[in-house]
């Protein structure tokens, strides 16, 4: 590998671990279940769609290292973190595939963003994440239904709402880095 992707990897996995592990927070859209409100999200969709695997990538890897930071066993953790595969993957390939621009200039950008970058991989991240919770009794005498539907609420909301900031006004510097130009590679 490249040292050039070694030290994007690093740097993404870094930024990723830091939001997993300190700027998230819990809110309880349905009594008596918190679930975690994690900035991270927007942040792995960008890097997901700008550096390709490396974002893929550290997504896993530094959200496995903030969940244990966290306190999460490594069992859960190492599964649970599987989702952020596809938040961050989903996005990347629907990108790349489709030729769109992360700067959503035109309306094809904006249709590709929002069905893979927000429906189709929260969909999937949330049941995911709700049954990685179910198995491993997270949320004992919670159901999987109300577990998924906050987590997806949640997920559409962080994907949905900032991720489109995140890639409008930091793609531009993003496409400065060399970083950038190794996502095909």
């Amino acid at each position: 590998m490249d040292i050039s992707k070694v030290v994007v990897l690093g740097i993404c996995t870094a930024v990723m671990a830091i939001l997993c592990t300190s700027a998230a927070f819990f809110m309880t859209i349905i009594p008596g279940v918190p679930i975690g409100f994690c900035p991270a999200v927007p942040v792995m969709v960008a890097f997901g769609i700008w550096f390709g695997g490396i974002g893929v990538a550290s997504a896993y890897i530094g959200c496995a290292i903030g969940g244990l930071l966290k306190g999460f066993p490594l069992n859960y953790t190492l599964v649970v973190v599987a989702g952020d595969i596809f938040m961050a993957g989903i996005p990347y390939l629907a990108f790349k595939l489709l030729k769109s621009d992360p700067l959503l200039n035109g309306w094809k950008d904006w249709l590709v963003f929002i069905t893979f970058g927000v429906l189709i991989n929260g969909i999937i991240a949330s049941l995911w994440g709700a049954g990685t919770m179910t198995y491993f009794r997270l949320w004992p005498g919670t159901s999987f239904m109300v577990l998924w539907a906050q987590y997806l609420i949640i997920t559409f909301l962080m994907a949905g709402a900032i991720s489109p900031f995140v890639l409008r006004y930091l793609t531009p510097y993003a496409r400065k880095s060399n970083a950038y130009k190794l996502r095909a590679a």
